[in-house]
């Protein structure tokens, strides 16, 4: 993955040579709406090699469904293919987060040690609140050897000392671990395992068909994975270690891997996640607590200018993507560049997800995810209208 200025150049240089192309006609499926500007969206596909994606494009009551596959390898895209969508997960976990908030189920403001019955969990996490995990301002890192952590079942206050590099409230740090630990804190508070606890209290009332347990889904349904640069033939990921566990029971010094980016869902189901913040909270949350959401937490600075955190999402600003604020996430995992974004102005949306494609960068936003939200919101949705 291109994650210093000079891989990501290398990355980009090398794209054109040495990544297998998604086909000349990569559009397999076209559902609802026309498209106005199909030459361009089937160049992005190509340009960025997207192997196989679900697209969905809404504007008020008009919606289209776009379907991309390729052959080698074989990725077929279909309405109801499920994906990992990575760390979309932490779009899901802070509506999840904040709807425990409104519950009086977790203070937003009280230091976490306080969930806790161990003694070591309290000491690790002191002083770090929810509203600190939820902007990336934990003054928490990833530790090296996360993945391997998770799956020996390494308990979090044995490793979480060592990842602190800043006080809470300090600084930004995006952190995958950070947000893994939401859901340690659902678990010590509700007493049940993290994937019950989003199937009953967030997929549930949202209507989703998806899950944090990925073994659960038929493996035909689900969409592989690739990645196209370095690209190794019969390589494709379809089930994480992580994912290929069912979640039986409740492990609170355990669970810190789901709640950060093992979501499986299809595109429908994750546009009814961002209609809870397109209808400003859809009855699902109070209106106050989707601005709180969608205001400023944290920057990015000069690494990305215009990128900016709240709760759980990007804040995207930059006149040559929107005339106004975008706002979502983006995953990155194991090959595929996933996004799910708004507009602020006028609840038009896209979600892109796919099997595989070019994870080069712009700053931090992936440059697959810049160029959809530019065809998106400066091409297409204004023609429809």
């Amino acid at each position: 993955m291109p994650t210093t200025k000079l891989k990501n150049t290398a990355y980009r240089f090398l794209l054109p040579f040495c990544a297998p192309s998604c086909g000349a006609h990569p559009v397999s499926l076209i559902r609802g709406h026309d498209l106005i500007y199909r030459r361009r969206f089937e160049s992005l596909i190509r340009r960025h090699h997207v192997l196989g994606s679900a697209v969905l494009l809404t504007s008020g009551e008009d919606h289209t469904l776009i379907c991309t596959s390729s052959d080698s390898p074989d990725h077929k895209a279909f309405p109801d293919t499920f994906f990992r969508v990575a760390s979309i997960t932490k779009l899901a976990t802070a509506v999840l987060a904040m709807r425990l908030v409104t519950e009086q189920m977790i203070d937003p403001d009280r230091p976490l040690d306080a969930c806790f019955d161990s003694s070591s969990a309290g000491a690790a996490l002191k002083g770090i609140t929810l509203r600190h995990l939820l902007s990336h301002t934990a003054g928490i890192q990833d530790p090296p050897g996360l993945e391997t952590a998770l799956e020996n079942g390494v308990p979090f206050p044995d490793i979480l000392p060592d990842c602190r590099v800043g006080k809470p409230g300090e600084c930004f740090r995006y952190s995958n671990f950070g947000f893994g630990l939401i859901g340690c804190v659902m678990e010590a508070v509700l007493g049940q395992p993290v994937g019950q606890i989003y199937e009953e209290r967030l997929f549930g009332p949202l209507g989703m068909n998806s899950t944090l347990e990925g073994c659960r889904l038929p493996a035909g349904r689900i969409m592989p994975v690739t990645r196209v640069l370095p690209y190794r033939r019969d390589r494709d990921v379809i089930l994480t270690p992580l994912g290929s566990v069912p979640l039986s029971g409740p492990d609170p010094l355990r669970h810190y891997g789901h709640t950060a980016g093992s979501m499986y869902t299809d595109i429908p189901s994750l546009q009814k996640l961002l209609d809870v913040f397109i209808c400003k909270g859809g009855g699902f949350l109070p209106a106050e607590i989707i601005e709180e959401m969608c205001a400023e937490h944290a920057s990015y600075g000069s690494v990305s200018p215009g990128l900016t955190y709240g709760y759980g999402l990007l804040r995207i600003a930059g006149p040559v993507i929107s005339g106004g604020m975008v706002f979502g996430h983006q995953g990155f995992a194991y090959g595929c560049a996933d996004g799910a974004f708004w507009e602020e102005k006028t609840g038009r949306s896209i979600i892109m997800l796919n099997g595989g494609s070019s994870e080069a960068r712009d700053g931090r936003l992936g440059l697959l995810n810049r160029d959809l939200l530019r065809w998106a919101f400066g091409k297409e949705l204004p023609a429809w209208s």
